[in-house]
């Protein structure tokens, strides 16, 4: 029985004109020219080398939308505890909620999560290095463990990696704080900017109130060494907010809600001292409040909301990402 012939997709014959023998030869020529795999010899390797210029990225077909968002449409939160599944969902939605923001340089930077298995076991959920922000969901996140070492790919931890530099912030500071449960890191551009500068973070706003005290790291270079881990705990102490400076931001807290605002909250005072300055003449033209009046507002702003910061803002943020998941071509966060 003879083979079963796999064209290129996109090869079909192009419209001509029965009374021009110019175009009649091209299409022939095309037409003998395309890419023709047989059935029974054909692999995921003759498959990727079928060119295809709608699905065509580089690397690799595995890195295409179409092969993605696939992998992407799957859920295995069936594989995992109710705990962990909420966990899962609610880190997906912010790094949604990031992309959104701007608070990402790329495929780079993290935001995770830890998550106890059933043994006791404390592990962490981190995204897979090469999927943008916009496209994480819930079953894509990788578990591993503190060292590192890969408990859980996800759907596609057989294609994507594991940024070192992402680990070796993250997991330092989910083991010596003992009483956070997420940290964000990021590189947003205000705050990128902001570290850069030697007064960091003036007390120009009420926002910047809010954000309270905050933590600073001298920049030591790319993340590499574990040297500089117990350098950086140190310095964040016990705060949920530190400027890495040169580099961007740090921020935790007992939720995901919590790191989430804290995050927000400190973008957005970076760009609020961004414009006062762009503004002002001079620093003498910058009104900055009382040290009472701010310690006041940050006192304010702890009781706020106390057992639940950032809960109802981040269940707010949650569902405008709902709003607009009926509108979008990504896989849904949820899955």
């Amino acid at each position: 029985m003879p083979s079963e012939e796999l064209t290129n997709p996109n090869s079909s014959a192009i419209p001509f004109d029965d009374d021009s023998d110019h175009n009649g030869n091209e299409a022939r020529a095309h037409d003998k020219d395309k890419k023709v795999i047989t059935k029974s010899r054909s692999t995921s390797e003759d498959l990727q080398n079928v060119f295809n210029p709608k699905i065509y990225v580089p690397g690799s077909y595995k890195y295409s939308r179409q092969y993605l968002r696939e992998r992407l449409s799957r859920s295995i939160l069936h594989e995992f505890s109710i705990d962990e599944q909420k966990t899962r969902i609610e880190l997906a939605a912010a790094y949604r909620l990031a992309a959104k923001n701007g608070w990402l340089e790329s495929i780079y930077n993290h935001i995770t999560c830890n998550v106890t298995s059933s043994r006791g076991e404390r592990h962490l959920l981190i995204n897979p290095l090469g999927l943008n922000y916009c496209e994480i969901t819930a079953s894509s996140l990788m578990k591993i463990d503190y060292d590192g070492n890969m408990i859980h790919p996800g759907v596609v931890g057989d294609i994507m990696g594991l940024n070192k530099a992402g680990v070796l912030i993250h997991t330092c500071v989910h083991r010596a704080r003992s009483d956070v449960h997420c940290v964000f890191h990021n590189h947003y551009l205000a705050v990128a900017g902001l570290s850069a500068t030697r007064n960091g973070v003036m007390e120009l706003t009420q926002t910047a109130h809010i954000t309270g005290e905050i933590a600073y790291h001298d920049y030591e270079g790319i993340v590499r060494s574990t040297d500089e881990q117990q350098r950086l705990v140190c310095d964040l102490g016990e705060k949920d907010v530190m400027i890495l400076r040169n580099h961007g931001l740090l921020t935790c807290g007992p939720s995901v809600g919590a790191a989430y605002y804290h995050t927000y909250t400190l973008c957005a005072a970076a760009e609020m001292q961004s414009h006062a300055c762009s503004m002002a003449f001079n620093k003498d033209d910058l009104l900055i409040p009382d040290n009472r009046f701010v310690k006041l507002s940050m006192d304010r702003a702890k009781d706020l909301n106390k057992e639940s910061f950032g809960t109802l803002e981040f269940a707010a943020a949650m569902r405008e990402l709902d709003y607009d998941q009926d509108h979008s071509a990504y896989p849904d966060y949820r899955n």
